[in-house]
């Protein structure tokens, strides 16, 4: 018995302690991870106190800590957020390594996942590739928070995973922050070769380093897993140096049926029998020219993918992964409608859909929002530069970046300010011409939006490259007001959202919004 917890069903269990899914007094779904071995006085007390550390840490790429239970037979239970998806250790075990690109995707938010745990005073401690889980949208995450610390105390046992124990771990010292960035450069090795990183307290000859992970990430993994912890970047900068190694790609995912919940590297659930299915391929940068009568009243506006090799135009990427599917460009998608239809409205790393309407006559035009609000992870401070003038925000800071592009343009909207929307899109880009014709609407029918308030529930950085970039993206809207120029007032309800890409091109004054997709639009077009 766990309190304040319901049990619901193994669903994996290993030599160091057993994995239930289960909920909280919530309701909520959660892996209740249970230790076998006990602890004294002394160290329930100090993972008493490290839980309050660990479970103030929120990071998009970050399974959550929910709790810490103490339970009667001096064992502890800790609860987390119930994820599911295939290990990057089973992936990578299936494929034998990946891509120099997927490296990058995989390694530079788990780089920001560890500086935001860095930063609030904690450490991870058995960062491995069991510990971290692709969704099948392909987004890395990492699990088992706090687990080792708990595990190792009660057994004696050194902390983390062979193959990714820094050696100063290894000769016995306690983990901390460098260590957790050797485990880092690990990860990439064992993801570029299928193999931990060499037990050795010798510095490695780079060509050594070279021929087991590629040029374009050995400098960057050498730095890591220098057996001289002074030596090793923090993982901020380890952010910045994977990110900017080589274009980051799109990871493909081979989800088998040991993968329905990626727990912890100790525990897995029985293979079935099955044969893996692969859920996503590697996207494309290709041109492409699409006409959509919905970009604007009457006219047909053309949307333009980049090609990678001419560098021109906006980048369109591969459509949301479905089982058996093949990768195709994605379509234009709808930003205006004739008058009196939907007005939908898609940004950076988010979906925005907003509809205006009149409450005077039923002619009058309907607002309705169909936009995905993103969800921040709190901050408990505002940003001190803006996001949209950081060149890593696409791969560091999406959720910020679509946010801000987001509340930027619902200022423009609401004020009907013209102006404003080159703080949003690339000037004579489809979004921006869309919203134009937007504005035109609102003020050729007298009427405004009031309160309209965007939050992103999800984003993440699909592709990279040069200047453009491509973020998937869902962004929401809470309830907001239709007013016309009588007056009157009418409620529009909140909208959920959709998923989105965003097509983003960094320009000198930051990056702004060319235009945007709807992967299961063109899914079902190529059909």
């Amino acid at each position: 018995m766990v309190p304040g917890h319901r049990l619901e069903a193994v669903i994996g269990s290993g030599g160091s302690s057993v994995v239930w899914s289960g909920r909280d007094a919530t309701g909520r779904a959660v892996a209740i991870k249970v230790p076998h071995a006990r602890l004294d006085p002394v160290a329930l007390e100090q993972a008493s106190t490290e839980r309050h550390v660990l479970m103030a840490v929120e990071h998009d790429h970050l399974v959550g800590l929910r709790d810490v239970v103490p339970l009667t037979d001096g064992r502890i239970a800790l609860v987390f957020d119930l994820v599911s998806g295939a290990s990057l250790s089973s992936i990578v075990g299936r494929r034998g390594h990946l891509r120099p690109g997927e490296v990058v995707t995989v390694l530079t938010p788990l780089c920001h996942a560890v500086t935001a745990l860095h930063s609030a005073g904690g450490v991870h401690a058995d960062i491995s590739a069991g510990n971290v889980m692709i969704s099948e949208r392909g987004v890395p995450q990492l699990l088992d928070l706090g687990a080792a610390q708990v595990i190792a105390t009660a057994s004696g046992a050194v902390y983390g995973t062979a193959g990714f124990i820094a050696p100063e771990v290894r000769r016995g010292g306690l983990p901390d922050a460098r260590s957790d960035v050797f485990a880092l450069g690990a990860l990439a090795w064992f993801c570029s070769t299928g193999n931990g990183a060499p037990d050795t307290d010798q510095r490695l000859d780079p060509e050594i380093v070279s021929s087991h992970v590629g040029h374009e990430l050995a400098t960057v993994v050498a730095a890591c897993i220098d057996p001289d912890p002074a030596r090793r970047p923090d993982a901020a900068a380890l952010a910045r140096l994977f990110y900017d190694a080589t274009r980051a790609d799109p990871i493909e995912v081979v989800v088998g049926g040991d993968d329905a919940a990626a727990l912890t590297h100790r525990l897995r659930v029985q293979a079935a029998d099955d044969p893996p299915t692969a859920v996503a391929t590697p996207s494309r940068w290709r041109r492409i020219l699409r006409r959509s009568r919905a970009w604007s009243p009457g006219a047909a506006v053309e949307a333009v993918g980049v090609d990678s090799r001419s560098g021109a135009a906006a980048p369109v990427i591969e459509r949301e992964p479905s089982s058996g599917a093949t990768s195709q460009p994605s379509r234009a998608v709808p930003l205006t409608l004739a008058l009196g239809a939907v007005v939908v409205f898609a940004g950076a790393a988010a979906v925005w859909a907003v509809s205006a309407g009149s409450t005077a006559s039923s002619s009058a035009p309907t607002v309705t929002a169909t936009s995905s609000a993103i969800r921040l992870a709190a901050p408990t401070t505002a940003p001190s530069v803006d996001v949209r003038i950081d060149r890593q925000a696409p791969a560091t800071s999406g959720r910020a970046l679509v946010a801000a592009l987001s509340t930027t343009r619902a200022e423009a909207l609401t004020r009907q300010n013209r102006a404003g929307l080159a703080q949003v899109h690339r000037t004579q880009s489809p979004s921006w011409v869309a919203d134009e014709k937007l504005i035109d609407t609102l003020s050729a029918q007298h009427v405004r939006w009031e309160s309209l308030r965007p939050s992103v529930e999800s984003a993440r950085l699909i592709e990279t490259v040069g200047t453009h970039a491509v973020v998937r993206a869902k962004v929401r809207w809470a309830p907001y007001e239709v007013v016309t120029s009588d007056g009157a007032r009418q409620q529009r309800s909140a909208d959920p959202g959709r998923t989105l890409d965003f097509s983003l091109v960094w320009l000198p004054q930051g990056w702004r919004l060319e235009s945007l997709s709807d992967p299961k639009l063109s899914a079902s077009r190529a059909r």
